[in-house]
């Protein structure tokens, strides 16, 4: 019998979204992605649910989308692909559209739309012994579920800049640049996330909901369904190119990309 892919519970006030395939460095999957969504809008609709964090199983938070799922994409059809796309890109959107505030627990490796994963949290809370990398173009591939979050979280050149280079930071170095909000010692990062979660449950729920709506709504760079439409056409096209095909497969078999000799 599998294991359900994301586990959700309730204790105190504080929902925790659990990803729950560490084997996998809890990479997304489609019916990870679908667990996830359904698992936040539970959150959302649970009256005993005030804070919600995001956690994840295993030395890993994300390793991002699972190459070995979409690999398989250039045999699909092209609806197919982008419903897969758009699959991981609605996940995150579940994410960032919950009416309550929310925090990601984040440890070990933190890949692409991992990033977007955390990003799309209010808060990101991170043990020191974290790395981030969005590494996908390293992969030939686009990382296009973290891109909204990333422009809103650094702005547009700092956005573009780390998406080119692809390569891996501390969590020190994320702190610097705002990518994440607090780094504490791994042994206290449960302790640092209930005594946040603690501090947010101080705010008055329907405050709280207002304040979430109201900042997407004014914000230049919020999401919409247009931009998720758009982001999904264009991570599907490009997962199912030769250079995506060379990238992931080379990943798997820890060697260099054809590209990089």
């Amino acid at each position: 019998m599998m294991e359900d892919p994301v586990l959700y519970a309730v204790e105190g006030g504080i929902a925790t979204v659990r990803l729950n395939r560490p084997a996998a460095h809890n990479a997304l999957d489609r019916a990870t992605g679908e667990a996830l969504i359904a698992c936040m809008k539970q959150a959302a609709s649970d009256a005993s649910a005030r804070v919600v964090v995001l956690a994840a199983d295993g030395p890993t938070f994300s390793a991002g989308g699972d190459f070995n799922w979409v690999l398989g994409w250039p045999k699909l059809s092209s609806q197919e692909q982008h419903d897969g796309a758009k699959l991981l890109s609605d996940a995150v959107q579940a994410i960032y559209d919950l009416p309550k505030p929310s925090i990601a627990r984040v440890q070990g490796a933190t890949v692409g739309g991992g990033i977007g994963m955390m990003l799309a949290c209010d808060y990101a809370v991170v043990a020191d012994n974290t790395r981030f990398g969005l590494t996908s173009v390293r992969n030939g591939l686009l990382a296009g579920i973290a891109i909204p979050e990333l422009i809103q979280a650094l702005g547009a050149r700092k956005a573009r800049q780390l998406l080119l280079h692809g390569g891996i930071m501390p969590a020190d170095q994320a702190l610097e640049i705002g990518l994440v909000d607090r780094v504490v010692p791994a042994a206290l990062l449960d302790e640092e996330v209930q005594d946040l979660a603690y501090e947010l449950k101080q705010g008055a729920p329907t405050v709280q909901a207002l304040i979430k709506r109201l900042v997407t709504e004014f914000s230049v760079a919020a999401r919409d369904e247009k931009i998720a439409a758009r982001i999904a056409d264009e991570v599907a096209a490009q997962c199912t190119t030769p250079d995506a095909g060379e990238g992931m497969s080379a990943f798997l078999q820890k060697r260099k990309a054809a590209w990089t000799k």
